[in-house]
C-alpha cells in the first residue's frame, strides 16, 4: 500500500527530471511558475502539488541545513557584503546594506534547501519588490552557481520520506502493520538481517552496560576512599596518644591507592588489604574485657591437652593413618603441616581477613581465639622454618599447644596491662621454647652438646639440660638490653613458654618417678622390695 501510495504522489512530477536549466539566466521552470502569479499573490508552484501545501513541507523546509554550513561550492559568505556591492546586485542605491544581505542570504537558503517555490519572509516580500528579489536570485545563480533541481529533487525525496514514515506510524498504532524488527525505525542486529533486532542481545547489552557503569562506580569510590580512609587511621591515632605514641609518617607514607585500570593486580591486593584491617573501634574495652575472654580460651586449651595426655591411647598400627612412620614423626608432620598451611595462606590475600582474626594476637583489636591460633602462623619463610627444624628434634603434640597457647596468653596479657595495644604478635616461637624447656629438665642430668660439630669438639662443648637451658634463657634476656637485640622478637612470649615447658617437664618427671614407684622391676619384687 505504501510503494502504490508513492507512485501515485509522484506521477505528476515525473517531468521535472527531464528538465535542465542553464545556470546563467532565470529560464528556470520554477522562475517560469513564478511569474505566472502577479507579485501581489503569494505563488503556488506545481511542485508544491506533492507535499509543500502540508504542514511537513513547511516544516522540512525549516529544518533544511543553510548555506553556510553545508561547506559546499554554493556557500554563501559569512560576512555581510558592504553597500555599494550590495547598490551593484540590485542596481539601486536606496537598498539599505542590511536588507540586501538579509534577501541574499534568505534566496541561497531556498536554493540549497530546494524551496526556491515557496515564499519568503513577509519582512522582506513587505520591503522589496519583485525585480529586487529576482536580481539578488540571478546576482547568486551567476556567483555561486549550483543544482537547484538536484536540491529540489532532494527536498521531495525527504518530504516523501516524512509522509511515508507518518504512514507507517499511524499504521502501526492501528494495528495495520508490523515491521520485522518490532519497532518502526528499530536497528537491526546487522545489516541486511530480516528478522530484526534480538531480544536477548538488547538485554545483554543493557546488562554490559549497567556492569560497565557499576565497576565505573565502584573504581572512583576506591580512589576516591584514600583520603576517608586516612581520616579513619588518623581519627583511631587520636584516641590511642595516651596509650601508644604514633608518627605522623605512619599515616601518610604508605603506597597511594592504585588504579583497577592501570594497575589492576595492586589494586586488587590493596583493596583485600582494606577489607582485611579492622576499623572497629575498640578504644573503650576495658582490660578485664581484653584479659578475661582470652584466659578462659587458655583456659579451655591445658584442660583439653592434660585429657588428652591423660587419655590418649595410640592406635593399632593397622588403624594409624600413616602405618609406616614412627609415631612421633607423624605428629610431627602434622603439626609442620597445619603451620606450613597457614604460612601459605598469609601469600593469599583474599585469606588476609580470616587471618587477621584469628591466626595473629593483637591487644587493641583482641580476638580470644588469636591467642590459640597464632601458634600455627608464621608471616615468614626464615621464622617457620627455624622453629620447625626445633620443633622436629624435641616436639610434642600435647605440650606444643598448651605451652604455645599459655605464651601468647601471657605476652597478650604483659601487652594489655603495661597499655602496649598496637604491637602484633604471632608465630609458635612460644610453643618452641616451651618444648626446648620440658625437653631440656627432662634430660637435665644429661650430657648435651651440639650433634654437628666434630666429635673430639663435643667432647668439650657440652652440658648438662639444666644448664644448656639457663644459658638459652640468659640470652633471651640479654634481648631486653638495646645493645645486644638483633631482631625483633615477643621476649615476654620466649619466657612465659621456658616458664610452661619447666613446669610441664618437672609434673612429667614427677609423674614418671610415681608411676616407678607404683610399679618397681620384678628384680626388686622378688626380694620383696
Amino acid at each position: 500500500m505504501n510503494n502504490a501510495a508513492t507512485i501515485a504522489w509522484r506521477t505528476p512530477c515525473r517531468w521535472i527530471h527531464a528538465y535542465s536549466r542553464p545556470a546563467s539566466t532565470r529560464s528556470s521552470l520554477l522562475d517560469q511558475l513564478r511569474l505566472i502569479y502577479p507579485s501581489s499573490i503569494k505563488p503556488r508552484s506545481a511542485i508544491r502539488c506533492l507535499s509543500s501545501t502540508t504542514p511537513t513541507s513547511r516544516n522540512a523546509s525549516q529544518r533544511a541545513p543553510s548555506s553556510q554550513t553545508r561547506g559546499n561550492t554554493a556557500a554563501f559568505p559569512e560576512r555581510d557584503l558592504p553597500a555599494p556591492q550590495i547598490a551593484q546586485i540590485f542596481g539601486t542605491a536606496t537598498l539599505p546594506a542590511r536588507l540586501g544581505n538579509q534577501i541574499l542570504r534568505a534566496l541561497q537558503d531556498q536554493r540549497v534547501s530546494g524551496t526556491l517555490d515557496l515564499p519568503l519572509p513577509d519582512e522582506i516580500t513587505r520591503a522589496a519588490p519583485p525585480h529586487i528579489i529576482d536580481a539578488g536570485l540571478a546576482w547568486l545563480r551567476s556567483k555561486h552557481p549550483m543544482d537547484e533541481d538536484a536540491a529540489i529533487l532532494a527536498r521531495i525525496e525527504r518530504e516523501e520520506q516524512e509522509e511515508e514514515e507518518q504512514l507507517i506510524r499511524r499504521a502501526e498504532e492501528l494495528g495495520l502493520y508490523k515491521p520485522q524488527s518490532g519497532k518502526f525505525g528499530s536497528s537491526t542486529t546487522k545489516e541486511g538481517d530480516v528478522y530484526g533486532s534480538s531480544v536477548l542481545d538488547e538485554v545483554r547489552k543493557k546488562n554490559i552496560k549497567e556492569s560497565k557503569r557499576t565497576e565505573e562506580k565502584q573504581r572512583q569510590d576506591w580512589l576516591d576512599g584514600e583520603a576517608k580512609r586516612i581520616e579513619q587511621l588518623q581519627a583511631q591515632a587520636e584516641k590511642l596518644k595516651g596509650i601508644q605514641k604514633y608518627e605522623p609518617q605512619e599515616l601518610t607514607e604508605a603506597r597511594p591507592r592504585a588504579d583497577p585500570e592501570q594497575r589492576p593486580a595492586l589494586a586488587w591486593i590493596q583493596q583485600q588489604h582494606v577489607k582485611a584491617t579492622s576499623t572497629t573501634d575498640a578504644s573503650k574495652l576495658t582490660t578485664a574485657g581484653r584479659l578475661l575472654p582470652s584466659l578462659a580460651v587458655v583456659a579451655l586449651t591445658l584442660g583439653l591437652c592434660y585429657v588428652f595426655s591423660e587419655s590418649y591411647e595410640a592406635p593399632l598400627h593397622n588403624q594409624r593413618m600413616w602405618p609406616d612412620m614412627q609415631p612421633a614423626a607423624a605428629t610431627l608432620t602434622a603439626i609442620v603441616g597445619l603451620n606450613a598451611g597457614v604460612f601459605l595462606l598469609w601469600k593469599f590475600p583474599p585469606a588476609w581477613r580470616l587471618l587477621n582474626k584469628y591466626f595473629i594476637n593483637v591487644p587493641y583489636y583482641p580476638h580470644a581465639a588469636s591467642v590459640v591460633g597464632s601458634v600455627f602462623s608464621h608471616q615468614q619463610l626464615r621464622h617457620l622454618g627455624s622453629n620447625m627444624f626445633i620443633l622436629w628434634f624435641v616436639g610434642k603434640k600435647s605440650v606444643y599447644l598448651s605451652a604455645g597457647a599459655f605464651a601468647t596468653f601471657s605476652s597478650f596479657a604483659i601487652r594489655v596491662l603495661s597499655n602496649t595495644l598496637t604491637v602484633s604478635s604471632l608465630g609458635a616461637s612460644g610453643a618452641i621454647s616451651g618444648v626446648v624447656a620440658m625437653w631440656c629438665i627432662l634430660h637435665s642430668n644429661e650430657r648435651l652438646t651440639i650433634a654437628f660439630i666434630p666429635r673430639e669438639w663435643q667432647e668439650k662443648i657440652s652440658a648438662s639440660g639444666s644448664t644448656f637451658l639457663c644459658a638459652i634463657i640468659l640470652g633471651e634476656l640479654l634481648n631486653f638490653i638495646p645493645a645486644f637485640r638483633f631482631f625483633a622478637v615477643d621476649l615476654w612470649s620466649h619466657l612465659a613458654g621456658y616458664g610452661a615447658g619447666i613446669v610441664l617437664g618437672l609434673l612429667w618427671k614427677e609423674k614418671k618417678e610415681r608411676e616407678r614407684r607404683r610399679n618397681p622391676p620384678s628384680w626388686l619384687k622378688s626380694f620383696g622390695l
